[in-house]
Formats: structure tokens, C-alpha cells, sequence
């Protein structure tokens, strides 16, 4: 009968083993995301370190220049009111277009600069991120994702700042440019049910799934004290490679699918800041875990041989007196 009991007890540490170590890797992500991605607090607080990322100024510095000059058309309008005689050869359209746009992308990238810019940032953040979380969680009536799956920033604050510089420097007809938005396509429409769905298990399970997975662990050690080496082992090897995986297959498949709109270099960019934090508790995860995991194995040696011994006396006759 303890044969069968000590039997039953290691099938069921390792089941509980398996399960935990299954679920670590998740949880953890789920927790992080209850933080970081679903939260908008969260999320902005995350992103809004990008606001001093040259690379992305550069890419927002384009997006709102390439605006104002589709508004402006301003060698268009030389040219419609000089026409093609005498007068548009001593009126250089093309020369005017390059230095006004000299100005507007000079007075775009000191904005982009700016402290001022930095809060800005994390107003447009805060305001998309609401937004699509009113989508996600089902809760929008009025606004959803278009038809690319778009994540939509709008940049209409930090156009109206720009719009002001320039019509002080007297920069004509910009009035009726008020509204830009920049689209990072996160969501195809065709995954949006499954996305909203995941969006929902995140915010339903993923606070306290991770100490699920720390109880299995737990109790596979209490089952079967043995397992305590191959339980640490175990939670560093797959926190290990959840954490390579994140920073290597997640960031291949978000640069080509999730943010195919993007600049490579800002898309990565945008990435590895959004997924920065999670890649360094899971590593931080695993390096602890690899450490105990070594330093419990003397005692799980230990275990193993008083145990072997333990057979050995169950299994050994008496000898009669």
C-alpha cells in the first residue's frame, strides 16, 4: 500500500508539474498585460518614453510634413495663377515649394523635439488606447477598427501646434488642416473576433492565472520533494525560451503583419519598447530559477538516495531472531 501511495503521489506531481510549467510562461504574459497592454494608464506609461526616440520623432516629423504639404500645394497655386506664359519662368513655383517646405519640416522637427511634444505624446496614446479598448472590450457603439484593422493615433493636437507656429511665421492657408491621424495596422479585420476574445480572457484571467501556476509548483514539491530540482530547472528553461521568442519570432511576425505601415527601424522600435518590460521578468525569471534550480540539487540527491534506501529496507525479508 505505500508502494502504491508513493506511486500515486509522483504521477500527480508530475502532472502538476507539467501543467505548472505549461502555464508559467502564460501567466506571467497575462499579468504583464493586465499591465502593460489592456490598462491604457499602463500602456501610455510604456510607450511615452518614445517621444525622445530620434527615429520615431523622424518618422511623426514626416507624417505631419507630408500633411501640411498635401494641404499647402503650394507649387500648385504658383502655378495656377501664373500660368504657363512669361511670368511663371520669373516665378520659380518649385524653388518657393522647397524653401516654405524647408520651413515647415524645421518648424515640425523643433516641435517634435520639445518638451511640450513629450506631452502631447502621451495625451494621443492615452486617447487611442481608450478608445480602442472601448472596441476591443465591446463596449463602442460609435467608432471601430477600419477595414486594415488600424490602430489609429490621432496626431490632430500635435498638428494643432504646428499649424500655429507656422501661420505666425506667416505661412498662409492652413486653416482648414485640423485633423491627422497615424495608422499603426495592428488588428485584421478578419482576427478582430479572436482578438476581442483574447482581450477578454486577459482581462478575466490573467491578474491571477499566475498564481495558479505558482500553486502546481508548489504543490508538485510538497507531492514529491524530489522534483524541487527539476521544478526550478524546468520554470527557468521555459521562462528562457518565452522571453528568446518574444525578442526574436514575435518581432518577425509584429514587424511583417502588425506593423507592415511602419518605417522596419521604428516598427522595431515600437515593439521592443512595448515588449521591453515582459522580456526582461521573463528572463529575470529564468536566470533565478536556472540559479536555485543548481544550487537545490545536492538536496534533491539527498532526497533520491534516503528515499532508494527506504525501498531497499521495505523490500528486504526479516530475519528471524
Amino acid at each position: 500500500m505505500p508502494a502504491t501511495i508513493s506511486r500515486w503521489r509522483s504521477i500527480t506531481a508530475s502532472v502538476f508539474l507539467i501543467i505548472g510549467l505549461v502555464l508559467a510562461p502564460v501567466s506571467i504574459t497575462g499579468l504583464w498585460a493586465t499591465k502593460h497592454v489592456t490598462n491604457t494608464e499602463g500602456f501610455t506609461q510604456t510607450l511615452a518614453p518614445l517621444a525622445k526616440n530620434p527615429q520615431l520623432q523622424e518618422e511623426l516629423s514626416g507624417q505631419i510634413s507630408q500633411a501640411i504639404s498635401n494641404q499647402l500645394q503650394l507649387e500648385e497655386r504658383i502655378n495656377s495663377l501664373t500660368g504657363d506664359g512669361f511670368v511663371s519662368s520669373l516665378v520659380p513655383s518649385g524653388q518657393i515649394a522647397d524653401k516654405v517646405d524647408g520651413i515647415v519640416n524645421g518648424a515640425v522637427h523643433n516641435l517634435v523635439q520639445s518638451n511640450q511634444f513629450a506631452s502631447l505624446w502621451e495625451s494621443t496614446l492615452r486617447a487611442s488606447h481608450a478608445k480602442t479598448v472601448a472596441i476591443l472590450s465591446g463596449n463602442s457603439s460609435t467608432v471601430s477598427l477600419d477595414d486594415a484593422g488600424a490602430l489609429t493615433f490621432q496626431l490632430s493636437n500635435v498638428l494643432g501646434e504646428v499649424v500655429n507656429s507656422l501661420t505666425a511665421l506667416g505661412i498662409p492657408g492652413l486653416g482648414a488642416l485640423t485633423n491627422l491621424e497615424w495608422d499603426v495596422q495592428i488588428i485584421q479585420s478578419d482576427a478582430l473576433p479572436a482578438v476581442q476574445q483574447a482581450y477578454t480572457l486577459i482581462e478575466t484571467y490573467g491578474p491571477w492565472l499566475v498564481y495558479v501556476a505558482a500553486g502546481l509548483l508548489v504543490a508538485t514539491v510538497i507531492l514529491n520533494p524530489r522534483y524541487v530540482t527539476r521544478s526550478l530547472i524546468g520554470l527557468g528553461l521555459v521562462t528562457g525560451l518565452s522571453a528568446l521568442a518574444i525578442a526574436t519570432l514575435a518581432a518577425d511576425y509584429a514587424g511583417e503583419h502588425l506593423f507592415a505601415n511602419l518605417d522596419p527601424a521604428v516598427a522595431d522600435l515600437i515593439y521592443h519598447q512595448a515588449t521591453g518590460s515582459l522580456t526582461g521578468t521573463l528572463t529575470t525569471v529564468a536566470v533565478v530559477a536556472a540559479i536555485l534550480g543548481a544550487a537545490s540539487w545536492p538536496i534533491s540527491s539527498i532526497l533520491r538516495r534516503r528515499q532508494g534506501t527506504g525501498r531497499e529496507q521495505v523490500g528486504r525479508p526479516l530475519i528471524e531472531q
